[in-house]
């Protein structure tokens, strides 16, 4: 695969919910990339789909409802579950900070979108927590895998 091609799966595998920032950049480093350029793509692979979710959430949460009228489906799940914990302690900020972690950013926006925050509140959290997550995933995976190479020779 092509320099370009491996740049696109960073940029493609970062967006896809719960590969994000936290296997991607390790992955993209781990293949001799640039941390710069794979810390940058990973961000912006991960905040388009936030700001998707954001503007496509009622919408989508229109259409839910028109076809699961009928159906009551289970309980929340243990992600959904620890995410409500962390709103209930932490508010938006506790949730956009660890989502990536906990929840992954996606499921972490849904589930602040159910609590109605103003949508210039929860971009502006989420694509911080993404910032800080990025800038700290890059350099912590760079150092990481220089020290196993140093190691290894």
């Amino acid at each position: 695969m092509d320099i370009l091609g491996q740049y696109f799966l960073v940029f493609i595998l970062a967006a896809v919910p719960w590969v994000e920032l936290l296997v991607v950049i390790p992955a993209g480093l781990a293949m001799g990339l640039q941390p710069f350029l794979v810390g940058f793509i990973a961000f912006v692979g991960n905040a388009i789909p936030v700001f998707i979710i954001v503007y496509g959430y009622s919408s989508w949460q229109q259409w839910r409802l028109s076809k699961n009228r009928q159906k009551s489906g289970p309980g929340p799940s243990k992600r959904k579950q620890r995410a409500l914990a962390i709103w209930n302690r932490y508010g938006l900020p506790g949730l956009a900070f660890s989502g990536p972690l906990l929840t992954g950013i996606h499921l972490a926006v849904v589930i602040a979108l159910a609590f109605k925050p103003p949508r210039k509140d929860l971009l502006l959290w989420m694509n911080s927590s993404l910032i800080v997550w990025t800038i700290g995933m890059t350099i912590v995976s760079f150092y990481g895998l220089e020290g196993i190479r140093s190691i290894l020779g």
